[in-house]
């Protein structure tokens, strides 16, 4: 919540506002710096530190920083984002364009239990955005990165009232130029403001803008195997795409978030946005039939422009009754979103004989777009939800929801094909706290969710998949080890269909996927100065169908690793608390790197190495972040579980990044 203004302060301009030098100068410099690089995505706000701020080692991201097992895009094996699992403050929300960090304050993921206290959960995890709240006085940040292979960032925000604890804002504005590991180039800028807007104490508004553009940034080429082996190592510090075959991209998000309460007992809360994202030039560069000595063929494809947008939100009313020490809730929602994809069309050009990692410009070719695909979703899914509660005794849940879903999909312009379906989902949770250390889980949802978008080595490349129903069964323990320290172990299982190339290359529901898994959580200080976010994940993932058992495909999907284990220490030096060395270490065992399961990827192993000082030039909080990523440089391959596509992951390099918060002028 918004707190009062310093007296005789009111806000940016009027009465008791104050400009000194050091203000001006601040200011001055950054926004000629704003006007030199404009603007870009992610924030790091001096006292941000995702370590720190992460509450177990399942997933948390706060500004370029992130740690855990998971993320919006990974969740025991599968995609939440493109499953429709993300959320703004925990309410729903259907995102088509990219949403930054400018306006948010972090990204977590909610698995196992902490997953529990969301109405309607969902299979694999739910990640929800939480927004920043506008400053009680007038504060200004600046951020300047650097990182090798020339990535420089420039960023600003501003965070103040605007009428008293009334009305406030958070806006801020951020530019990157970059060239990545596999040494493309590009750029990114962004935009974004929030309102805090409370006519009342038991009312609350929040509107919000989110703006993102990337112009024509270099695409990294895939490279598809020609056997039964992984490719060559090649310098990783050459870029063998094309300059002219780019891609630009533009994402807004527009939107707002309502809260009011009415008396002790009832709450309404919702929220209504438009997601858009707008790809007018979109290539894909292949390197196929790659051979061991690294020959290969070279395929661009090009398309003609894609767009996706939707508008999506959630009405919520939530009654809380107590009675003693058992509290009662039940929530009653309505969810809904009407998405429009235009998508498809493009055609592939086959420029011969070529060597990954070797540089090869060919001429950009004209070409000759077909007939794009239309794809128009339409759901709304009513459902209502009890949460019981017994004071230090546990917790018990159960909601339904009734999902109404239709699809037409086809060619522009001829007549589409319409699929509905009106399925029930439900979901139960429980959890009992043993001792005041102890507390065990379990819980079980079936969901309805679409499965992203055929990758680009089909012949329905681009194609959005059909929604499916989906469910998950998972249970566990949390035990406080001691205060500020917890360990958290679990066991899931997840059952989604599973979509794979037929033997006429479209990509379609071939069967069924069921992953089990061990998951684990170490976070907190186990002795003081010394934080760690440990997380281990054992994943077995098996598919089945006429396609296995044909022998066409294998039975675990490729690219989904069997373990992982991420390691993220970090300590405040006693004889310097303003200096924290911090470390992280991530094991990732070797994947299926075909669908036919016949070779593995390798397994990586990498330590990145960091400091974090923190000083006031001037009286103004400050951090200068330096870190080292791959430290030992160690080459190894990632495969993508649709594509088939494999990757090297990125090699040595190092960031530096310098965090001011102006305040008190």
């Amino acid at each position: 919540m918004l707190q009062a203004p310093r007296p005789g302060s009111w806000g940016l301009l009027g009465p008791g506002a104050q400009l000194n030098t050091k203000l001006l100068f601040w200011s001055g410099f950054s926004a000629a710096s704003l006007l030199t690089y404009g603007p870009a995505a992610y924030a790091q706000r001096s006292a941000d530190n995702v370590v720190t701020q992460a509450e177990d080692a399942f997933g948390t991201r706060v500004g370029n920083e992130n740690v855990g097992l998971y993320d919006a895009r990974s969740a025991r094996g599968f995609d939440p984002q493109q499953a429709g699992n993300i959320r703004i403050e925990g309410l729903y929300f259907d995102q088509q364009g990219q949403m930054g960090f400018r306006i948010s304050k972090a990204q977590t993921m909610r698995i196992g239990l902490s997953a529990q206290s969301y109405p309607f959960p969902a299979p694999s995890g739910i990640a929800d955005i939480s927004l920043m709240v506008p400053a009680s006085k007038l504060t200004f940040s600046t951020q300047l990165a650097y990182m090798d292979y020339g990535m420089r960032q420039v960023a600003g925000d501003i965070s103040t009232p605007l009428i008293g604890d009334k009305l406030g804002l958070q806006a801020g504005l951020n530019r990157v130029e970059f060239a990545n590991g596999w040494q493309g180039n590009g750029s990114n800028m962004t935009s974004a403001a929030l309102l805090n807007f409370r006519p009342a104490d038991n009312v609350e508004f929040i509107p919000l803008i989110f703006h993102n553009h990337m112009p024509g940034n270099d695409v990294q080429p895939s490279i598809l195997p020609g056997g039964a082996f992984l490719p060559p190592q090649f310098d990783r510090n050459v870029f063998t795409g094309q300059d002219w075959a780019t891609t630009t991209t533009s994402n807004l998000n527009v939107g707002i978030i309502g809260r009011a309460s009415f008396g002790s007992n009832w709450r309404l809360q919702g929220d209504f946005f438009r997601s858009i994202q707008d790809r007018p030039k979109n290539f894909s560069v292949f390197f196929r039939n790659t051979q061991r000595d690294g020959s290969a063929n070279l395929d661009i494809v090009g398309y003609p422009a894609h767009k996706a947008a939707s508008f999506s939100g959630e009405v919520r009313g939530s009654g809380i009754f107590t009675d003693g020490s058992y509290r009662h809730t039940v929530h009653v929602a309505v969810r809904a979103r009407d998405v429009n994809r235009i998508f498809g069309g493009g055609q592939t050009i086959n420029f011969g004989a070529a060597n990954i990692g070797v540089v090869r410009a060919v001429p950009e070719p004209t070409y000759t777009f077909g007939v794009r695909d239309q794809d128009l979703v339409r759901q709304v899914s009513p459902g209502i939800t009890y949460v019981g509660q017994w004071a230090q005794v546990g917790e018990f849940s159960v909601g339904v929801q009734k999902s109404f879903y239709r699809r037409n999909f086809g060619k522009i312009g001829a007549v589409p094909v319409t699929t509905k379906s009106s399925p029930w989902l439900y979901n139960g949770t429980l959890s009992v706290i043993a001792s005041p250390s102890l507390t065990f889980y379990a819980g079980y949802t079936r969901g309805l969710e679409e499965f992203g978008t055929a990758p680009d080595t089909a012949a329905n490349a681009g194609e959005p998949l059909p929604a499916k129903q989906t469910k998950q069964v998972d249970g566990g323990v949390r035990w406080r080890i001691q205060p500020g320290l917890n360990l958290m172990a679990g066991v899931f299982q997840v059952e989604k269909p599973y979509f794979d190339r037929d033997t006429a290359n479209i990509y379609t529901n071939v069967g069924a996927l069921r992953h089990r898994g061990v998951e684990m959580s170490l976070s907190g200080q186990p002795v003081k100065g010394l934080t760690v976010v440990a997380g281990v994940l054992y994943l077995q993932a098996k598919a089945s169908g006429l396609s296995v058992d044909r022998g066409l495909i294998g039975d675990t999907s490729p690219g989904t690793p069997p373990l992982t284990i991420k390691t993220n220490l970090q300590y405040e030096l006693p004889f310097a608390p303003e200096v924290v060395v911090d470390s992280s270490f991530d094991v990732v065992k070797g994947s299926y790197a075909n669908r036919t399961n016949t070779f593995k990827t390798n397994t990586q192993a990498v330590l990145s190495l960091g400091v974090r000082y923190a000083f006031k030039p001037f009286g103004y909080s400050s951090s200068l972040r330096f870190q080292v990523m791959n430290v030992t440089d160690q080459y190894a391959w990632t495969a993508d579980n649709a594509s088939g596509r494999l990757s090297p992951i990125q090699g040595r390099r190092y960031s530096v990044r310098l965090a001011t918060d102006f305040s008190d002028f």
